[in-house]
């Protein structure tokens, strides 16, 4: 999520002393037509999503715009869409710094919070002091607020359809960068508001802020990436795995004594939350499900890279990486790429400290990569019901691992372009449409009023379904 954030908030970000370097139309097109070939040379799900005619006309379409010469930051706005519709969370695009040349700086922008649902934005936190926090905004400077939100939602990347994810990076902070990137930053904002328990809207006039005058979104003191709690009648056991971002002995370290505090406590309910996982380390999903499993199992069913060169080598910022990808040939259009994850090799439970008392998983549009994985596989084989929101990450897989990092010459913007596509051990059907993320069992999203009164309805829920459970409901 931070990496999606940054395309955001550092794509512009210096001083205004120098204007954003013009480049011309003759370097713009020779940057697309690098980032084009590259894209269908290397990315492994280029077309997984979006059929190769369609993406065709996608690129198509882009390259008629670039007659003209653009700035910097114009040519990356252009190109936010195009990355977009490759449905791929992990490939994007980022400014980068360049010696004496500037980026426009974000110092006018809106001074609130917002919560992003449905279509829908509401103010959570009123930096102005007008006294609008849980109001529904309408629009802003005469542009409907659906026409915004579905701006910054065209622009963003996400696996495959899935828009819980989208709205996840909007409620992080990407509402407000977006909106300064793509609708200006003017000295004041005409705000068209529905008070909560009005009937009328207003229309009111707010000053902008500076990035530095509002308190950052996640400015509570973390915990560590991985805890457990325990309820006071010691009968549940609350698991929250921020992320797989770490060494697999590590890891295996970690959940093995959480896992014998929950046996020596002999915990009968599991809650395993991965609300904010962003995913990481792919050897750790096994490791984490071995501990549930009551029978042998496979994580992924296989792991493939593009077969061919690469034309444009000499703009990989990581050439040698890339050169010594390896993998076993099959045939001129794969590399097999078994060997680098462990989720391809059957997984026996473990034994010891194994847990087989009844298990909830807490997912939301975060929930993606390795995490969106470990999801899947948990709910395919029965062994956890999903409480929550659409996993941002697909049920059927994702591509990732070794990343390129094209820096395109003339603009000096990279892209981050993943090599790697991988498969859930998933069988395909109806109840898991192509490009969805895995389902709840329980669908639970939070409302605004949730929101301001910081309720957890995600984590209640959980703890009503277990109930029921105990109680053969």
């Amino acid at each position: 999520m931070l990496c999606i954030l940054l395309v955001f908030i550092y794509s512009c970000n210096v001083t205004d002393k120098h204007k954003d370097k013009i480049i011309k139309s003759a370097g713009l097109k020779n940057d697309f037509k690098i980032l084009r070939q590259t894209l269908e040379e290397a990315h492994p799900g280029l077309y997984w999503y979006t059929e190769k005619p369609l993406m065709d006309k996608h690129f198509d379409s882009i390259y008629a715009l670039l007659d003209t010469d653009m700035t910097r930051v114009t040519f990356f706005k252009t190109l936010l869409p195009l990355i977009a519709k490759i449905k791929c969370l992990h490939t994007n695009v980022q400014l980068l710094n360049e010696p004496g040349n500037s980026r426009v700086k974000f110092t006018k922008i809106l001074p609130y919070h917002f919560f992003c649902t449905n279509g829908k934005i509401y103010i959570t936190n009123d930096y102005s002091n007008l006294g609008h926090t849980g109001a529904e905004v309408l629009s802003i400077n005469n542009v409907s607020s659906k026409k915004i939100t579905q701006t910054l939602l065209n622009s963003l990347p996400s696996d495959g359809y899935n828009e819980t994810y989208k709205y996840q990076l909007l409620n992080s902070g990407a509402f407000g960068e977006g909106y300064a990137l793509f609708f200006g930053q003017p000295e004041s904002f005409a705000v068209e508001v529905i008070d909560s328990g009005c009937i009328k809207p207003v229309i009111y006039t707010v000053k902008a802020k500076s990035v530095q005058d509002i308190p950052g979104l996640n400015n509570k003191p973390s915990r560590q990436s991985v805890y457990v709690d325990f309820t006071n009648d010691s009968s549940t056991a609350v698991l929250t795995v921020n992320t797989f971002e770490m060494n697999t002995n590590k890891f295996n370290e970690i959940i093995s004594a959480i896992f014998k505090t929950i046996k020596d406590k002999n915990i009968q309910q599991l809650i395993i939350d991965l609300r904010k996982n962003g995913g990481g380390n792919n050897d750790n999903v096994p490791q984490l499900l071995s501990f549930l499993a009551t029978d042998t199992f496979l994580h992924l069913k296989r792991a493939e890279r593009n077969a061919g060169n690469f034309t444009y080598l000499q703009y990989f910022d990581n050439k040698e990486a890339i050169k010594n990808l390896g993998g076993v040939y099959e045939h001129h259009e794969k590399y097999l790429m078994n060997y680098r994850y462990a989720g391809t090799s059957y997984t026996q439970p473990v034994s010891a400290l194994g847990y087989t008392g009844k298990v909830v998983v807490l997912t939301s549009g975060h929930t993606t990569s390795a995490a969106s994985e470990f999801a899947a596989i948990a709910h395919y084989t029965n062994r956890a019901i999903i409480v929550g929101e659409e996993t941002g990450g697909c049920y059927y897989g994702a591509t990732g691992g070794t990343y390129i990092q094209l820096i395109l010459p003339a603009s000096k913007i990279n892209v981050r372009i993943p090599t790697i596509r991988i498969f859930t051990a998933v069988t395909e059907d109806s109840l898991h449409p192509k490009g969805r993320g895995t389902f709840p069992d329980y669908t639970v999203t939070p409302q605004i009023n949730d929101i301001l009164k910081g309720r957890d309805v995600q984590l209640e829920a959980a703890f009503q379904v277990l109930s029921k459970k105990a109680t053969g409901q």
